[in-house]
Parts: C-alpha cells; structure tokens; sequence
C-alpha cells in the first residue's frame, strides 16, 4: 500500500511538471523519500517521531514549498495561446494585465488577427480581398510587428478612419476657422454623447442625449429626460463621446465610449443654474437640489478627436517663429443658445497691446468702447430650457462659443462655456444712456469682458465693448515656442 502511495504521488508530480527538464522542483526529493521511507518500514508501526514528516500541511505552505507559481502559468506558451483563443477583444485586452508573461501572449498577432477577420465579416459591406487575405495569411500575420494586429482591429471597432474623416476636416470654414464638415463626419460616423452620473455610494447613472444644436464651430447637447437623481447626492459628471451602429438593434450598446471630460460636483450651492466648466450647466427645480436638465457646449477643436480617442490626443507642435506673436490674429465669436444664434461676428486682423497690470498680459481689442461706429445691436440674451413637458427661459444666460486663430490661422484660444450678464452702474463712460451689463469670462489661458447697454426705445442690447487677455508666460510662449 505504501509502494503503491509512492508511485501515485511520483507519476503525479511528474504529470504537472510535464515540460520542465531542466530544474526538477524542490517536492521531487521529498516525494522520492517518502517512497522509500514507506518501503522500508512498516507505517503501523511508526513512532510519534516518524510520523511527524507526514503532518498535514496546508495548500499555501504545499503551494511554496512544492512549486514556482501557479499551475496556468507553468503551463507550455501554445497551450495558454490555446485557452486565450476563446476570448473575446474586451477579456483578451483585460488579460494582458496580469504580468509579462500575459502581456506578451495576449498580444500575439495570430490572436488578434483572428478577432479582426470575424469584426470585419460582420460589417454590411463586402470587405476588399486584400483585407481578408491579410486577415487569414499565417506569413503576413507573422511578418507584422507585435501588436499590429491588436491597434488595427481596435481602430477598426472605434471607426478610427484616417483616409475618412481626417481628410473632411482639413477643409475650413473661412468665416469660424474650424473645419467646415465637422457636423457631416459627426453624424457619418453616428457619434453621440452621453453624461454619467456618479453619486457618493460610487453607483452610475448614464443618460443618452436628446438634443442637439449645431452652430458653425460648436454644438450643444442638452439632456432633458430620465429620471434624474438629487443634485447634493452626486459626486461627479462624467462625459462620454460614443459610437453608435447605423442601424440599432434591441439590445445594442455603443460599440465605443471615449472620455472625453469629468468634473466633480461636490460644492455647488442651492441656485436655479449651476454652471461649472468646460461649458457644463445644469438647471435644478426651484425649492430642491433635483435636476431638471443638463447642457454642455462643445468646442468643434478636436472634437472628433476627443469623442473617439477621449483625453488621449497627442499634442501638436504649434512652434512657429516668435515674432508672429505681435502680428494679426483673428477672434470670432458666437452667442447662442440651444434655440437659436443671437450673434455672430468675426473681428481680423486684430494687434496685440502690453498690459503690465498685475503681471505681463496682452490684450486684443476687437470693439473699443470709445469708437461708436463699432457698437453693434444684439438679440435678446436668454437661455430656453425644456424638462419633464414644461418650458421656460433664464434671463440674461447664453451660450458663448469663442476661437481666436493666430497669424497662421491655427487655433490660438477656443473657449465653449455659458455665460451670464451682471448689471453694472455706469462701467463705461458712453454717450448715450442705458443700463450697463458685463459678462465676464476666465480660464487658465485667458480672460474675455464683454459690456453691453441695454437701449429700451430699441429694445436691443448692444455690445459696446469686447477685449481678450492672455498671459505672455503661461499661453503666447508655449503657444509660439518663443521668448
């Protein structure tokens, strides 16, 4: 019976070493010992001092005594790739974490080159002979570097088509500076946004968008249906840029979802508007913190970009000669809301002058106050809203959409954020008489003041002044890489 004990164990420990020949493990010895030990005596007669080898030990103490990790990963490399081939994109992306040894064979191009000829046999169209011949040839597979496979089938799942949607957005619009197809390739590649909520216990609320308004270098997307949790309870709004299939099935979910920005919610204060930044507002109903609507303006910069790829979009190299900081740049300006344009207007060439109040600034001046053929009329300012059937209109809020170009007519500055107007006693010495407003706008990279009067025989307000500030250090050197 011992003999017999003695081979099982040895035939055993030689079966889960099946593929090490160079190094036996360290529980080889003490199986071989304990055969012949069990040879040579007799077990019922043991003392209590032989006895004590074969005490009973636990898995751990078996585990670091008998082996060098776990049995998957002392597996041979063509039976691990075996067992990974039964993953799907998302678990063989997940897997490669684990350690090297993972990495490196969750990345293998035999693996993803399978992955992409079944993603790309699910499209409508009948995919080029070249694309399926490179998808099914073992010596192409293996010709490419390692992980070339793995980066084109999750372009492919993201709709990331360089020869596409890049070669729309070279054409701009003379009048914005943005590229003129933004809103064609965004709706050609059925890109959509959708927010999260996250309250203070960590659960998520997504909400998908149900409006949108295009102007000529944003849009709004406004969220006005759900059932919308309590404003003191969230933690944090999240916004996602999502691919959605052409043609939607029950059932289907966005084949791509790219963060795009976050931003916490936790001190706000108990007003009508809670506007944050990056042109995030969000309207609670009068007398509780809960959310009627959510709107967010959208900057048409690298928004394709940041909707597909999220925050991971490498940097561009805008050093251009230095002196081009002094020269024309050009600001175009829109006021909206998601209802309608209320003004739109674009000022080039403007000239750069030093402020050296409270540090090195420039300004660009596109409406002095003290030039009157410069004032121009502008429609009423409001903000219209929609939530749970009811409509209604915020006072003296907009939408504001600002990019200022640079001599190269490359964006210098875009800004997509709301505002709001605050009344001023007499702020600017004018001719005429009138209410005064200002609305003031400031990030990190500038500041924008705009004044208007409000003329009641007209019933318009008119923008009187309009001036840009940029810090020299922190935004016309980094920008123009000079000094």
């Amino acid at each position: 019976m011992a003999t017999g004990l003695g081979e099982f164990l040895r035939s055993l420990k030689q079966g889960l070493m099946k593929g090490e020949q160079n190094t036996p493990a360290r529980g080889d010895n003490q199986v071989g010992e304990f055969a012949r030990t069990t040879r040579g005596h007799d077990t019922s007669m043991s003392t209590p001092m032989q006895r004590e080898p074969c005490k009973t030990r636990s898995v751990s103490e078996h585990c670091a005594k008998g082996s060098h990790g776990n049995y998957l990963e002392r597996l041979p490399s063509e039976i691990i790739l075996k067992i990974l081939s039964f993953l799907d994109a998302s678990s063989l992306f997940k897997i490669s974490f684990v350690n090297k040894q993972f990495h490196d064979l969750a990345n293998n191009n035999a693996l993803w080159s399978v992955l992409y000829a079944s993603e790309i046999e699910k499209k409508k169209w009948r995919p080029r002979v070249s694309m399926m011949t490179e998808a099914v040839s073992s010596t192409i597979v293996e010709e490419k570097p390692a992980g070339y496979w793995k980066k084109v089938l999750l372009k492919e799942m993201a709709g990331y088509k360089d020869t596409m949607w890049k070669t729309e957005l070279k054409h701009m619009n003379p009048h914005s500076g943005m590229p003129a197809l933004t809103e064609h390739a965004l709706r050609r590649l059925h890109i959509q946004w959708e927010i999260t909520l996250t309250n203070k216990n960590g659960q998520e609320s997504v909400y998908k968008q149900t409006h949108t308004f295009f102007e000529d270098s944003s849009v709004t997307v406004c969220w006005s249906h759900g059932f919308w949790p309590f404003m003191y309870n969230l933690n944090s709004l999240q916004l996602h840029g999502i691919m959605c299939p052409a043609s939607p099935a029950p059932g289907d979910k966005p084949r791509w979802r790219s963060l795009i920005h976050k931003t916490g919610l936790q001190s706000v204060r108990l007003v009508k508007l809670l506007q944050f930044d990056k042109g995030i507002i969000i309207g609670l109903w009068r007398g509780n913190w809960k959310i009627a609507f959510i709107m967010i303006n959208l900057h048409f910069h690298k928004l394709i970009e940041r909707s597909l790829l999220g925050l991971y979009i490498p940097a561009e190299d805008n050093a251009v000669d230095p002196d081009c900081s002094r020269h024309g740049y050009t600001l175009h300006i829109v006021l909206h809301n998601p209802v309608q344009r209320i003004m739109c207007q674009r000022f080039s060439p403007l000239y750069t002058r030093r402020v050296m109040s409270q540090g090195e600034f420039v300004q660009l001046i596109a409406i002095d106050s003290a030039n009157v053929s410069e004032h121009m009329p502008v429609a009423k300012i409001s903000l219209p809203w929609e939530a749970e059937g009811l409509q209604g209109d915020v006072e003296g809020c907009c939408m504001m959409t600002l990019t200022v170009l640079d001599e190269a007519q490359r964006p210098f500055w875009c800004v997509s954020s709301t505002v709001k107007m605050y009344s001023r006693q007499r702020v600017l010495d004018l001719e005429y008489e009138g209410e005064q407003f200002i609305v003031l706008y400031e990030d990190a990279e500038g500041k924008v003041k705009m004044t208007f009067v409000w003329m009641k025989e007209f019933q318009h307000y008119f923008l009187v002044q309009l001036v840009t500030i940029f810090p020299i250090a922190a935004k016309v050197k980094r920008h123009f890489g000079g000094e």
